[in-house]
């Protein structure tokens, strides 16, 4: 089966945003007078961190579908998936820490180091799906 990349990347991209704003959204629950023991519990920051990566991710998705609408070499389904699923799982390391759980070292238990290699992975993603865009503009323009 062939998805349109950029189909992909926009509607993706699309969830993204409306999933981010759903988190800023609930983001304020814990700032109510009601809901204030919940506070304790969760890292804000870590939240906010979460909220705002994805959507530069979103964006950053959106970027690709205008590259590949102006540079049509660099036009892949390959790429369009490294994107997606590194746009969702590179904010997942902000949402561990902000229940306490440090993704950014690869240390500790097996959930912890787990997360770490999420993060990896999917930073990972991101960069070998813009290297591939990058090499095929050079391509294309010589």
């Amino acid at each position: 089966m062939t998805i349109d990349p950029t189909s992909l990347l926009s509607a993706n991209a699309g969830v993204q945003v409306l999933a981010s704003s759903l988190l800023g959204i609930g983001m304020l629950i814990p700032m109510q007078p009601r809901a204030a023991r919940l506070r304790p519990k969760l890292q804000m920051r870590a939240l906010l961190s979460a909220h705002l990566d994805w959507l530069m991710l979103a964006f950053m998705q959106w970027g690709a579908v205008i590259t590949m609408t102006q540079w049509p070499a660099t036009r892949s389904q390959i790429v369009a998936v490294l994107l997606v699923c590194g746009g969702w799982a590179n904010a997942l390391p902000y949402l561990f820490r902000a229940f306490r759980v440090d993704a950014f070292v690869f240390g500790g238990g097996w959930l912890q180091r787990t997360a770490a290699l999420l993060g990896a992975v999917s930073s990972a993603a991101i960069v070998v799906a813009w290297a591939m865009i990058c090499m095929r503009v050079v391509g294309g323009a010589a």
